[in-house]
């Protein structure tokens, strides 16, 4: 682990995180062209909340070769923004949020196909004009996979990841109208074998979108078979990936009840509750991290991600303490830095 961190870390600062600054920049520029101004507006607002969120996703490419590692930036970067923008649109209010949202999140698969033809995945929401936008982002997203060495033997586990998180997210955002039995119903049938989760638990797990950047890197490396990205898909799924969205849902828990929006960890009967539960999903997230090839460096990306949510200010709110404490005594290893280093970050920014 400590070879990890001495090679990985200056790879980020030096090399992954000021391509992806390049990238974030980028698409700011292009988003400030879109002609909708509402459309505009959440283009705009995702890429400045979530900017550490696309940094975060690019980190990933501390798992490629030299010679891909700027494809897979520019893949996570460009895959993480269509994520956040078509987040913000499935919040909108329309008549029908099901299978409005599953026409929105086909973005997802399209963003990984070798040869799906253009759509305008907004249509159903009264003809508004992006100006291409998002169709400019899932290109990009698809060039740069295509210009991986073993993407052809990672595609099928991308797609069936993204059919996966579409259901998931338009399930989700429909909850505000239609209730929970549905993705209740969905989730539960997405149990894979081993030690069972919560139905909200695999939700999440089916949301998040951490698997994809980890296939990503693997793409780069010629040598990847079919069965490696096989590998990948069960490590993260689901206990890296539930652990990554019940903590997003842990900060956001305060501002998903003042909005009425579904919460996933507001299905838990107390924070003590919360916190056992989550620890218990850190613990196992760790030893699968620890189970791939690059042990050290998923580890490392694992600790990065929770301290990306534990140095975030809603980690400190009332029913989210208990949880955070009992997360970082699970991770463990390299979390007391990466967390002093992200607190710091979000201080400048804010300044």
């Amino acid at each position: 682990m400590g070879g990890a961190v001495a090679w990985s870390v200056p790879l980020y600062w030096l090399v992954v995180f000021p391509q992806a600054r390049r990238e974030l920049g980028g698409w700011e520029r292009r988003a400030r062209r879109i002609p909708d101004p509402t459309l505009r507006a959440h283009a705009l607002r995702k890429l400045r909340s979530e900017a550490m969120t696309a940094e975060g996703a690019s980190a990933f490419a501390i798992l490629a070769t030299a010679r891909s590692c700027r494809a897979v930036v520019r893949a996570c970067v460009a895959f993480e923004v269509i994520y956040d923008y078509i987040d913000a649109l499935g919040e909108e209010p329309v008549d029908n949020v099901l299978e409005t949202n599953r026409m929105l999140y086909g973005a997802l698969a399209a963003a990984f196909a070798a040869d799906a033809p253009a759509a305008d995945w907004t249509a159903s929401r009264c003809g508004r004009d992006d100006g291409g936008y998002l169709r400019a982002l899932v290109e990009t997203c698809r060039g740069a996979l295509a210009r991986l060495p073993a993407c052809e033997r990672v595609r099928p586990t991308l797609l069936r990841l993204a059919e996966r998180a579409g259901e998931a997210q338009s399930l989700h955002h429909a909850c505000s109208t239609d209730g929970e039995d549905v993705l209740m119903r969905w989730a539960a049938a997405q149990q894979p074998p081993g030690p069972a989760l919560a139905w909200w638990e695999l939700a999440a797990a089916s949301g998040s979108p951490l698997g994809f950047f980890a296939l990503l890197a693997a793409a780069a490396h010629p040598s990847t078979q079919p069965a490696a990205a096989s590998a990948i898909e069960r490590a993260y799924f689901p206990w890296i990936a539930a652990l990554s969205w019940l903590l997003e849902s842990t900060v956001d828990q305060a501002a998903d009840l003042a909005e009425g929006n579904h919460s996933y960890v507001g299905h838990y009967r107390s924070s003590a509750g919360m916190a056992h539960r989550l620890a218990m999903i850190a613990a196992r997230a760790g030893a699968d991290a620890r189970r791939l090839p690059q042990a050290g460096r998923h580890t490392l990306l694992l600790a990065g991600m929770v301290s990306m949510y534990l140095s975030d200010a809603g980690s400190e709110q009332a029913g989210a303490t208990e949880a955070a404490a009992a997360v970082r005594e699970a991770i463990g290893g390299p979390l007391a830095l990466l967390l002093w280093t992200l607190r710091v970050r979000r201080r400048l920014a804010r300044g």
